[in-house]
């Protein structure tokens, strides 16, 4: 790997993982101590700055520069969180105070999260960037699965204050290990930046692809709903059970990331195509399973190919475009990843009174299947 990979992997692999460890410590807060709309109002403010940012953010990163985008929002998340860790034992209104500190941080997350989608394209040569875009899907993989163990073991010592801690400081040296960082192009003081949907009219191929990983994302999500009800009531188990699914899917995603950082692909459409089959595949078998085993070993291989079909998205969509129009197709792949959230969870809660989890897990399933055929079925994205 070179410098530039090196740091950005090793800065992002410890921010991602304090950065879950903080957000499951407040959510077992907000659990313990607030009525249940809160969580889902937190939520909803967390995700609004990326909503109100979604179609400027790529420009004034392309205008501001890659690597400058990634130390200014670490070093700013970095110094809200270490000031916010001093002062919790001081603030009377803690609610509102984290709604606010929420929305401030996130401002920076709506810029940071289109810069770092797109710094492979900035940080290392052309025949590198599947890798460290390999690379960073690990990263959030690793996260989501050590994060809440993390959180587990060093909330009831250290206390939300700690957590706090820990992720303003694992920021801060992030923005320290990408000070260190050399772009090999520079995509400042570009004289026009194309809009989003210029971005999207002058690639048939990208808004075919965009538009796969939108519905991969409005009928996945439903997951973080799904899973726990199937392994109550379809599964018949406990929490335990729970976490053997979410290891699974973790442990899938872990690998296939890791994978796609070990090989290089050269026919991409094909294995594109293949992933995107598998993705829609294993979340019908997992929606079908009739007992724990097959659904554990289903969600490990949706995991893995949804991982490896990522990368290898993101992978097309550095390529085929101009690396100043990057951020900008970033900042709507950011929109669809969080927006997928709540508007996901809204559907789901308008239908959960009519129809059993089996059912809308299936519908699920099969909305994801047709859709998938939809994007598999254009020549232009095999052969790629």
């Amino acid at each position: 790997m070179t410098n530039n990979s090196v740091r950005l992997f090793i800065g992002q692999l410890v921010s991602q993982t304090c950065d879950k460890m903080m957000s499951v410590g407040l959510v077992w807060m907000f659990t313990e101590q607030y009525p249940t709309w809160v969580i889902p109002a937190f939520l909803g403010v967390s995700a609004l700055p990326h909503l109100l940012l979604a179609w400027s953010a790529g420009r004034w990163t392309s205008r501001l520069g890659t690597v400058r985008t990634l130390v200014s929002t670490d070093a700013f998340r970095g110094g809200v969180f270490t000031l916010l860790a001093l002062a919790w034992s001081r603030i009377a209104w803690p609610a509102a105070v984290l709604f606010g500190v929420s929305l401030v941080a996130n401002l920076a997350s709506a810029l940071f999260n289109p810069a770092v989608m797109s710094a492979p394209v900035a940080l290392v040569e052309a025949g590198q960037v599947q890798r460290l875009t390999a690379l960073l899907e690990s990263c959030f993989s690793i996260g989501t699965v050590v994060g809440p163990l993390i959180a587990a073991l060093l909330y009831p010592h250290v206390g939300l204050a700690g957590l706090f801690l820990f992720n303003g400081l694992s920021y801060l040296g992030a923005a320290l290990m990408e000070s260190g960082l050399h772009p090999t192009s520079d995509t400042t003081d570009q004289p026009t930046l194309r809009s989003p949907r210029e971005v999207l009219a002058a690639d048939g191929v990208v808004a075919v692809l965009l538009a796969g990983f939108l519905a991969s994302n409005l009928f996945l999500t439903p997951m973080t709903v799904i899973m726990p009800l199937y392994a109550r009531g379809v599964f018949h188990g406990t929490i335990s059970t729970l976490a053997v699914l979410e290891m699974c899917f973790g442990g899938g995603t872990i690998v296939g990331g890791l994978s796609m950082a070990a090989r290089h692909v050269s026919k991409i459409g094909r294995q594109i195509t293949f992933g995107m089959i598998w993705v829609a595949l294993a979340w019908l078998g997992f929606t079908a399973s009739p007992a724990l085993g097959i659904g554990a070993i289903c969600l490990a291989f949706l995991g893995y190919f949804l991982s490896t079909t990522n990368v290898l998205s993101m992978t097309v969509f550095q390529q085929r475009l101009p690396a100043p129009d990057v951020p900008t197709l970033m900042s709507l792949v950011n929109l669809i990843s969080v927006a997928c959230l709540p508007l996901s969870m809204l559907v789901m809660g308008a239908l959960a009174p009519h129809f059993d989890i089996r059912t809308l897990a299936l519908g699920c399933a099969l909305g994801l299947l047709i859709a998938t055929g939809g994007v598999v079925a254009r020549r232009d994205v095999r052969v790629l």
